[in-house]
């Protein structure tokens, strides 16, 4: 199938190619980072490429026809190989390259650590190494690119939160959302990309976002939407922190297992914090992956965001606390905040 594809891919290449040459039509593209994680085993780094400059992804202004019909279906690019470059440690750029493959994304797991000497991050370099073909990589068109951190989580990280975004930090309405019909409905008016923040969410972060705390922020949004989301949490101000959504292939149980024993098996000292909401099954995500000791002891508290309308879950342990307003969620990180 994938061979199939790339020979697709090639015609369409060199049929745009031509067009170039003769400047009737000039592909437009866009390369954009997602902010990841490097800990002292691996080297996270992602990306996605889009057909359109930002504007139009943003403002979601297909080029080809059949977006502009599917208004709900992210115009990816497939197979575009992009150049990873980031500096772990001072003077030390390590590089690699990735392909988006069928997927339109790339996600890399590195075996490049850092040490205590390693900023709070940096950020990470992106260019555009030409569309895979059978011909070879073919240079098509001009790239906007859009770059983004890489957090450290070194010893020098004492906090780290980890929270959910649909119907945590922004109204959501999971549920009634990925219904069959509301995918369907969304798939032609493209209503996924209408976000609105949770209110005193964005300032309760902000005052978390200290030198000492990494915010990590874990959701089920896939891939092909991030470009709205990264735009969501930038408009009304969220702190960066590293993004992990969902391949499309992973439901979203596995999806978030997944990360958080990723991420939570490179934590040594530091105390973490898991936020979540009655919506999916963020709670018991939470407590599968606490079986593991040393996660468990880690984790200091697990905060569930009440969502009307779900039902209240039962809570198991003293770890385990329900909020349904800033108020009480603030309350809950004093010690943080009073640093």
């Amino acid at each position: 199938m994938e061979k199939f594809v790339r020979l697709i891919k090639t015609f369409e290449v060199l049929l745009f190619k031509v067009l170039q040459i003769l400047d009737i039509y000039r592909p437009q593209k866009s390369i954009v980072g997602l902010p990841s994680l490097a800990t002292r085993n691996f080297t996270l780094v992602q990306a996605a490429v889009y057909n359109g400059s930002q504007e139009e992804v943003l403002g979601f202004k297909p080029r080809r026809l059949l977006y502009r019909i599917l208004k709900g279906l992210p115009d990816l690019e497939l197979f575009e190989r992009v150049r990873f470059q980031l500096s772990v440690e001072p003077n030390s750029v390590r590089t690699v390259e990735g392909s988006t493959r069928t997927r339109g994304f790339i996600q890399l797991q590195l075996p490049w650590s850092v040490t205590s000497k390693a900023p709070r991050a940096a950020w990470l370099r992106l260019s555009p190494q030409g569309v895979e073909t059978f011909l070879g990589a073919i240079q098509l068109g001009e790239y906007e690119v859009l770059s983004a951190p890489v957090f450290f989580l070194n010893d020098k990280i004492k906090n780290i939160i980890i929270s959910d975004i649909d119907d945590t930090i922004k109204e959501s309405n999971i549920r009634q959302s990925t219904g069959f019909k509301n995918i369907l409905r969304s798939l032609f008016r493209g209503n996924y990309y209408r976000y609105e923040a949770i209110a005193g969410m964005p300032e309760l972060y902000q005052n978390l976002n200290l030198s000492e705390t990494l915010i990590i922020y874990l959701t089920s949004t896939p891939f092909q939407l991030t470009p709205f989301l990264l735009k969501f949490l930038r408009d009304n101000r969220f702190p960066e922190g590293p993004l992990f959504p969902r391949w499309l292939g992973y439901r979203r149980f596995t999806h978030k297992f997944r990360v958080l024993s990723k991420v939570l098996s490179q934590v040594e000292k530091q105390k973490v914090y898991l936020i979540g909401d009655s919506g999916e099954e963020d709670l018991q995500i939470y407590r599968r992956v606490c079986e593991s000791p040393q996660v468990d002891k880690a984790v200091q508290k697990i905060l569930i965001r009440h969502v009307p309308g779900t039902s209240i879950p039962s809570l198991k342990s003293s770890k385990e606390i329900l909020f349904s307003d800033i108020v009480s969620l603030r309350n809950h990180f004093d010690e943080i905040l009073k640093t």
